[in-house]
């Protein structure tokens, strides 16, 4: 729940302008909480006089940082970190460690996720990547001498000349983790992904999206089996992750845009 502390309000309203739940009046020259909303925590990050807290439901205000003046990153510095990031199919053995991967999941934890739902959850495999690995590759190959079958899971433009069967580890290229993110909504998982692996190039760490798993988790028994999952769970991305063995030297040439200026 949202709670205002009115000893250390100063009535200036910016929580209230900024609520899109309009949650929140000034009354008497104090704000205050008229109606429930989604806890977005707007009114925690504007409020200048650090007067709100939410409480409950897993929140912890620890986890809130100050702003200040200098704070984020250069825009040509993010563009730059963009352009040279690369879907990494070579990995060292060392996996990285708990403390980096914990990293990489709070950037997922803190992306936006429509109306607040906050409902992206994470598979995080280190010890256990191999028997994934190997049940992965298992039903892969359940695929490999029924064309219709395999053109169910993974339909056109993609080919059955495309996977090496033969390969134990086609899927993931040795990567040492793999974390699956798991909503039902395939746009919040997918803009938590895209934050997870920013995070870790920042960290010198490698990551690939591994679309074929993904697909296999959708159509596999045995796989939704491992993985815990229940009918409503779909495994939006799958990131293999683990320090890069291939260090590329620049960026690499995109198509043209195709811009409408409106």
């Amino acid at each position: 729940m949202v709670i205002i502390d009115r000893e250390k309000c100063v009535g200036c309203g910016l929580c209230a302008l900024d609520c899109l739940a309009r949650a929140i009046s000034v009354e008497d020259g104090r704000a205050a909480i008229v109606k429930g909303c989604f806890h977005c925590g707007h009114c925690v990050a504007i409020c200048p006089a650090e007067a709100v807290r939410i409480e409950g439901g897993d929140y912890d205000m620890r986890d809130v940082e100050p702003v200040g003046a200098g704070f984020g990153v250069g825009a040509e510095a993010f563009l730059h970190a963009v352009k040279t990031r690369r879907s990494i199919r070579q990995f060292g053995r060392e996996c990285p460690s708990r403390a980096e991967l914990e990293t990489i999941l709070e950037a997922g934890c803190f992306s936006p996720t429509a109306s607040n739902a906050q409902n992206v959850s994470y598979i995080v495999f280190t010890e256990g990547t191999e028997r994934l690995r190997a049940l992965a590759m298992a039903e892969l190959r359940k695929l490999k001498d029924d064309e219709q079958a395999f053109y169910t899971v993974f339909p056109p433009p993609m080919s059955l000349s495309r996977v090496h069967f033969e390969d134990d580890d086609f899927l993931f290229k040795g990567a040492p983790a793999v974390i699956l993110t798991v909503s039902p909504h395939a746009v919040n998982a997918a803009i938590a992904s895209c934050n997870m692996e920013m995070e870790a190039a920042a960290l010198g760490l490698g990551a690939l999206y591994v679309g074929f798993f993904a697909r296999l988790a959708a159509h596999s028994e045995a796989l939704r089996s491992f993985l815990g999952l229940k009918p409503e769970d779909t495994v939006v991305t799958c990131l293999a992750l683990g320090p890069p063995a291939v260090e590329y030297q620049r960026t690499v040439p995109r198509r043209k845009a195709q811009i409408d200026w409106r």
